[in-house]
């Protein structure tokens, strides 16, 4: 179970995790905490300074989050297999709720312009969903966007696939 945390990001320092996942898929920052994601055991893990690790207790019965990410007051993690709990929020990163996404083998998960996006990919096929109302309610958008990543920036959501393709949006839905 490790973490490793550098402050030039050149030279880096192994760090033991809580928890029992030695399968650490995500990490993010937000509201002063570092959220890890994995794919099971506690399946999430919380720091204050990335140096001490608690492990928490994920939301769900899913055993394979892929994504984190932090956006207007809000945890959002997505997973890709194992039951139908595949979105799961947290307002501190210790205590989740599930939610319920459209289907999907969702991958990536970012926040911008107001908006939470997840992607996913399976069997060749790009899907996306949004959320508006802080990751309760998700909507699919279909064959749009899509992929394995995403990320917002600079007024555009860009998400990357393992088919390599590249897609953009300006809205997260087109």
């Amino acid at each position: 179970d490790r973490v490793m945390t550098s402050s030039d990001g050149i030279n880096w320092t192994v760090r033991s995790a809580a928890g029992d996942d030695d399968s650490w898929r995500a990490v993010t920052y937000g509201n002063g905490m570092f959220v890890a994601v994995g794919n099971s055991g506690d399946r999430v893990i919380t720091s204050a300074d990335g140096i001490t690790w608690t492990a928490r207790s994920a939301a769900g019965d899913n055993d394979a989050w892929r994504a984190v990410t932090y956006g207007n007051g809000l945890f959002v993690a997505v997973g890709d297999t194992g039951g139908t709990d595949k979105i799961m929020t947290s307002p501190d990163g210790v205590t989740w709720t599930t939610r319920t996404p459209p289907s999907g083998d969702w991958k990536g998960v970012t926040y911008g312009n107001g908006l939470f996006v997840a992607v996913g990919s399976s069997g060749g096929i790009n899907y996306s969903m949004t959320s508006s109302d802080g990751g309760i309610t998700w909507t699919g958008n279909g064959g749009a966007g899509g992929g394995v990543a995403i990320t917002y920036g600079n007024g555009l959501f860009v998400a990357v696939n393992t088919f390599a393709n590249t897609r953009t949006s300006k809205d997260g839905v087109t």
